[in-house]
């Protein structure tokens, strides 16, 4: 069965965190079983190796709210160009106000994709991504994402109480529609979106907190943060919900990267 591509940029991920210094940390943090490491102090040393080969640009840090928490929704292109946004853009939003930004990431690494969404887990790789998250508990909320495990369901309520929890205690909390690597940059088709995600914004809704619409993408050797302006979703179904989010994420895309929005 066919693994994710993202495993083939592995080696080369691993050698930025080990020229920051940060690999033996880690690993040594993982096989201790360590939590609570600071993710911002450590994205403050990796996003030099990062800036080697991009040129960071963020814009629009100032509609993140600053008086209440907020889910941001964001695109999914490859590592390469996400893991420099989105630590670029957890600095800004700690430097700028103080806020602590949470990650919700899949809790293991996917072996076989079907239509995107029909994935079933790397043998080995709920425990390498459990001791990885645990490292950064205060910063990653992880989620199940392979409907075969036995704690699919009770892994995905926990990880919703976790993230209505952070976001009432006025936190970032962060997660993708697509849930999934896009082909080229270009946004996926509305089909393969995740519920779960329109859910989340649905409650974060009613309880009057908004969602923050960040579309990412790279140009040459730049990586591009565009942060749009706080909202409240229409949509009263978790399907339609993650379309509407995405939908305000393409917006803050160029238009050739839109996908079904173009």
């Amino acid at each position: 069965m066919p693994i994710s591509p993202e495993m083939a940029r592995l080696p080369g991920i691993a050698g930025k965190f080990y020229r920051a210094g940060l690999l033996p940390e880690l690993v040594g943090g993982m096989i201790s079983g360590k939590s609570g490491r600071d993710m911002v102090e450590d994205a403050k040393r990796l996003i030099g190796e990062l800036e080697k080969e991009t040129s960071i640009n963020i814009f629009g840090l100032e509609n993140i709210p600053k008086e209440t928490g907020c889910v941001i929704v964001f695109n999914h292109p490859n590592m390469d160009v996400l893991l420099p946004a989105m630590l670029g853009m957890m600095i800004g939003a700690y430097d700028t106000s103080g806020q602590k930004i949470m990650l919700v990431m899949g809790s293991e690494i996917p072996m076989t994709i079907k239509n995107f969404n029909e994935k079933s887990a790397l043998p080995g790789s709920v425990w390498l991504l459990n001791r990885f998250h645990r490292l950064y508990s205060e910063n990653i909320i992880s989620v199940p994402t392979a409907a075969s495990r036995r704690d699919f369901l009770t892994g995905r309520t926990v990880a919703v109480r976790k993230i209505m929890r952070a976001i009432k205690n006025n936190n970032i909390v962060i997660i993708s529609p697509e849930g999934h690597v896009e082909k080229n940059g270009v946004i996926s088709p509305v089909e393969t979106y995740h519920e779960g995600s329109g859910k989340l914004a649905i409650l974060a809704t009613r309880m009057g907190i908004p969602t923050v619409p960040v579309g990412i993408w790279e140009t040459r050797n730049m990586t591009n943060v565009n942060i749009g302006r706080p909202f409240f979703l229409t949509a009263k179904e978790a399907d339609l919900a993650a379309i509407e989010g995405m939908s305000e994420v393409a917006k803050m895309m160029p238009e050739v990267l839109r996908g079904p929005f173009y």
